[in-house]
């Protein structure tokens, strides 16, 4: 009975985030208040945690995901700059020019595939100020521009951002990143498919209609290529495996826009050419800030720069928790503030980054606010014990029952952590003790955490609705965003969960 008590407690705040959204269709940051408050009243009632310590545990919660809260507001920063700097439009016209003037699909899904390769690559967040904005002025309502987007990048979050997540893995579990890739790459095959399909399905595309058959199997099938060689033929290159998708993707579409023009040709009505209102420099500015962004990233990877950057780093401890370092300068935001900036050099048209930042910083209050009362729940659950306690009941069922229930339960804290890495840690580190108890390979449990924690839960994460919808300027449908997501998150999970136990079973 105690055991039982134990789930449905753990249990209880994932429960009361999917009512306030389905039932009460609240907003992100209430709905994630209300399950910090049922989780605040769960460890003083039942787990008897004294009502200092739980505030405490509340506050480091939120001085642990420092870096979660700078990127969200830098992100935001990046979005209003690129937006009103002009570079947006001369990006997306540089997409269109390769296309026929009315072919909607091939202009939304070569926005996307390519921009979520060649920038999330580099960072994930940077992405959505360009694709969800641009999927607006291509034409489609704000709440299909962000539950598509949600949906179809969902399949990158654990590779992107120079593969931050499976680095956390490797800090948590020891497990070598490139053993994590290879299993988390087989896990990502049939995402990247799902993720498409739920993309192109969500802006009410006809699959069967040949355009859109085309685009899903070019840009489908070269991000599959790319994560076949970069994690299984050659995994000591999986850095490249994103761009490679990009770059393969990019030269299919550019075939793509040569067939689908000359079939435009065959239409009186699409044969008017489309005149590109920019010129080569000005092409040149709108991909000057991402390319520098880009460079800032890869020169700070360098050793000696890495290593002369670490003296800035800063060391914060309270209440007997663990220390963490904090180092501006080596973090996704601080890429993304430098890249914001360099927009204003390269603009082409005024724009005042005074009254920008101000936009931005009003935007991003309640995804920061939601992030807040998100972190605090999340390690109240952390300090009580409540997720090591469900993994322990999972084990005692065996091999088979941990491997089909566990990526829910995973699936559950990679939602409820924000951005996923400090879930995809906690639970990479949890897998150490249990893998040889159960007699499964650590590197295999370690990767099917990788991908459950950030991929499926993206789509739902509170922090990750108010974000995107803010950039869409999409107000008080939150609840109506995370329905739309839900049956494509769920078919994520479910592919996963029966291909986590078909690799416990056979990977030897």
């Amino acid at each position: 009975m105690r055991t039982i008590l134990g789930v449905a407690g753990t249990l209880l705040p994932f429960a009361v985030l999917f009512s306030a959204f389905l039932i009460f269709k609240m907003d992100a940051f209430r709905a994630s208040l209300s399950a910090w408050i049922v989780e605040l009243f769960l460890v003083l009632v039942f787990y008897r945690m004294p009502f200092l310590k739980s505030l405490e545990a509340s506050v480091w919660g939120n001085l642990s995901m420092w870096t979660g809260f700078l990127v969200l507001y830098t992100g935001q920063l990046f979005g209003q700059a690129y937006r009103s700097t002009g570079l947006l439009e001369i990006l997306l016209e540089s997409i269109r020019s390769m296309l026929p003037s009315r072919d909607v699909e091939g202009r939304s899904v070569a926005l996307v595939t390519l921009v979520a390769g060649f920038i999330g690559a580099f960072n994930g967040f940077a992405t959505y100020p360009v694709t969800i904005p641009g999927l607006v002025d291509i034409g489609f309502d704000g709440v299909q521009a962000t539950t598509s987007y949600l949906v179809y990048f969902s399949w990158t979050i654990p590779f992107n951002s120079l593969f931050i997540a499976p680095n956390i893995s490797n800090a948590a579990s020891h497990v070598p990143v490139v053993d994590i890739v290879r299993v988390a790459g087989l896990l990502s095959i049939p995402l990247v498919l799902l993720s498409l399909l739920g993309f192109l399905k969500i802006l009410g595309f006809r699959f069967f209609a040949w355009k859109t058959q085309a685009l899903f199997w070019t840009t489908g099938l070269a991000n599959v290529i790319a994560i076949v060689l970069f994690t299984q033929v050659w995994p000591s290159y999986y850095i490249l495996m994103m761009i490679g998708g990009a770059v393969i993707s990019l030269a299919g579409l550019y075939v793509y826009g040569r067939l689908a023009k000359m079939r435009a040709g065959e239409n009186s009505q699409d044969t008017v050419p489309v005149q590109a209102s920019y010129t080569s420099l000005g092409l040149f500015k709108a991909y000057a800030p991402l390319l520098l962004g880009v460079v800032i990233v890869m020169v700070t990877r360098a050793r000696s720069v890495s290593e002369w950057l670490d003296h800035f780093q800063l060391g914060v401890a309270a209440w007997g928790y663990n220390r963490i370092s904090i180092n501006i300068f080596t973090t996704p935001g601080f890429y993304i503030f430098v890249t914001a900036l360099a927009c204003y050099p390269f603009r082409s048209k005024n724009a005042n980054a005074g009254n920008d930042f101000v936009v931005a910083s009003k935007r991003s209050v309640r995804s920061l606010s939601t992030l807040l009362v998100g972190s605090a729940a999340v390690y109240l659950m952390v300090d009580s014990g409540q997720i090591a306690q469900l993994g322990n009941i999972l084990v005692k069922g065996g091999k088979f029952v941990y491997a089909s229930c566990y990526p829910l339960v995973a699936f559950l804290g990679g939602m409820a952590f924000g951005q996923g890495l400090p879930g995809d840690f906690l639970f990479s580190r949890m897998q150490v003790s249990i893998a040889p108890t159960l007699g499964i390979p650590l590197m295999v449990l370690v990767g099917i955490i990788l991908v459950v924690t950030m991929g499926p839960p993206n789509a739902l994460k509170p922090t990750q609705i108010a974000f995107s919808a803010s950039l869409a300027n999409v107000k008080g449908r939150d609840g109506e965003i995370f329905r739309i997501c839900l049956p494509w998150v769920t078919l994520q999970l479910v592919v996963t969960a029966i291909l986590s136990v078909i690799l416990v079973y056979w990977w030897k």
